[in-house]
């Protein structure tokens, strides 16, 4: 008795599982799934799509084919569902194929479609590496549909940052000595509450102002396709005073906003100061920069390079210049006596340096340690920046 029930119950299941199975296997074949066909990797289901005669019974239709996000703020990630049907009689096959950027990628379920099923095919975009800008990407899925063997999808929009500064730089190539300059930045907010400056910060108060007032779009700002979607406008207005140096410059303004997905923003101001009297030159001098390029050393051994002051003018011959500040202050820096040539008084300084000077590389200014040499003529301040470095 007991061995029959044990028999009846194990029979049970036994037709149980196998019924379940075949359900199973029904739903997934009416849905468009092929074990043979989806347990293939990924480069072998493109190469089975690419490879095989079309079906001539296998109709894909899909209604778009481009999706306009708008805009992302760069580091998000978003994605677009195309839905690709079956209007045909045979099984539509389908693979991804290609990306046009490592930025995208492309993912379709189900790879096979009965008639009538239909598959999804998801664009999956991200900015997290990406530059603010037009962004326009796309992929491409293989078919069986010998009308459609491939079919092309795209997304396109534009990435940006909630706040964007124009232009991201300031340059102003030739300041007159004791002139006043002036430029203007534009800051455009892109989220949908007003951008606002709450505060702006820079270290030089003594030679550099900057005054800032809600503004107006323009109609050169709602012809750009970038800017199309920003939806507030700030202007900043920076002020060069009298009294830099004769040479380059270079001031950070570091903004805050009422963004909190970007509180802090800004922009470098550069440029040069020139004298109309005095004219600098030597090996590793570069006229355009304003910037001496000393070279590269070793420690234990020093280097040299000698620089030449020319003064010019009415007042040439009664010129005189002096050291007034090294940076670093290990570094050497030596005047001669002058030496007058027809019109032109002449000074060669000689930078040295050291032997035992610290390794690293010596900049103007950005990363690095800073390096300069400031002169003064009695009538202004020279600023020589240096770049070198010292290595082990």
């Amino acid at each position: 008795m007991v061995r029959t029930l044990f028999t009846a119950v194990l029979a049970s299941c036994i037709f149980g599982v196998l019924l379940g199975l075949g359900a199973a296997y029904s739903f997934l074949a009416v849905n468009g799934w092929d074990p043979a066909f989806e347990m293939k990797t990924y480069e072998d289901r493109r190469a089975a799509v690419r490879d095989q005669i079309a079906n001539p019974n296998a109709r894909a239709h899909i209604e778009d084919t481009v999706y306009h996000f708008g805009i992302m703020h760069v580091r998000d990630t978003g994605h677009r569902d195309f839905f690709i049907r079956n209007v045909g009689t045979a099984d539509l096959t389908l693979a991804e194929d290609r990306t046009s950027c490592y930025c995208l990628g492309i993912e379709v379920t189900p790879t096979r479609v009965a008639p009538g099923g239909t598959a999804r095919a998801r664009l999956k975009y991200t900015a997290e590496q990406a530059l603010p800008g037009r962004f326009v990407q796309g992929g491409v899925i293989l078919t069986n549909d010998p009308e459609n063997r491939e079919i092309h999808l795209s997304v396109e929009g534009v990435f940006t940052n909630p706040v964007s500064v124009q232009p991201s730089g300031v340059n102003l190539p030739r300041v007159p000595a004791g002139a006043t300059r002036t430029a203007t930045v534009r800051l455009y907010g892109f989220e949908d509450e007003p951008l606002q400056l709450v505060e702006a910060t820079w270290e030089n108060r003594e030679h550099f102002d900057f005054q800032w007032e809600p503004a107006e779009f323009t109609e050169e700002d709602r012809e750009d396709f970038f800017l199309e979607f920003a939806n507030s406008v700030v202007e900043g207005t920076i002020t060069v005073k009298p009294g830099l140096p004769v040479g380059p410059f270079q001031e950070w303004f570091q903004l805050r906003t009422n963004y909190s997905t970007q509180m802090n923003v800004g922009f470098l101001v550069s440029g040069q100061v020139v004298g109309g009297n005095v004219s600098i030159s030597g090996q590793g001098f570069n006229n355009a920069t304003g910037v001496a390029d000393l070279g590269r050393t070793v420690m234990g051994r020093s280097l040299s390079r000698e620089i030449s002051i020319q003064f010019r003018g009415a007042t040439a011959q009664s010129a005189s210049v002096q050291v007034s500040e090294v940076e670093p202050a290990w570094l050497r820096a030596e005047l001669s006596p002058p030496r007058d040539v027809g019109p032109l008084r002449m000074f060669s300084l000689t930078i040295t340096v050291p032997e035992d000077a610290p390794t690293g590389s010596y900049v103007f200014t950005g990363d690095g340690r800073r390096a300069h040499i400031l002169l003064e003529t009695g009538d202004e301040t020279i600023r020589i920046p240096l770049q070198f470095v010292v290595a082990r």
